[in-house]
């Protein structure tokens, strides 16, 4: 019984510490903004960041172009951009899907953590 009070407890730290204070904008389709959450929590916490460092997620769609073929898909350029506090950043992204959501789910999955430009982003927060 210890061990799962133990357990529970530690399940419910971790929980809190991971917890961000990351804001998407509207634009930004909710499958995809699960994925960048992920993904953004995954890069402050590798830049040894606070928990409660406030995020302001923001994207537009730069080009936009339907592909011919048997299989019609969707492709997506997208300019995603962070802000927090003074401190902005730009990050290109692009993805192609069969249909919109696919498109930034797949675009979404383009952002790493701990790529050379998140690591300049996140010493410009520090």
């Amino acid at each position: 019984m210890k061990k799962i009070i133990l357990t529970l407890g530690l399940v419910l730290l971790s929980l809190v510490a991971s917890a961000q204070n990351i804001t998407f904008s509207e634009n930004i389709p909710e499958e995809a903004a699960e994925v960048l959450s992920t993904r953004l929590q995954a890069m402050l916490k590798t830049a040894g960041l606070a928990a409660d460092t406030p995020l302001v997620v923001d994207a537009t769609v730069t080009d936009r172009v339907e592909t011919s073929g048997s299989i019609a898909q969707l492709a997506l350029s997208i300019d995603l951009v962070l802000t927090s506090g003074e401190v902005s950043g730009t990050f290109p992204l692009k993805g192609v899907g069969e249909d919109e959501t696919d498109a930034w789910i797949r675009a979404s999955k383009q952002f790493l953590p701990r790529s050379q430009a998140t690591k300049e982003f996140t010493d410009k927060l520090r």
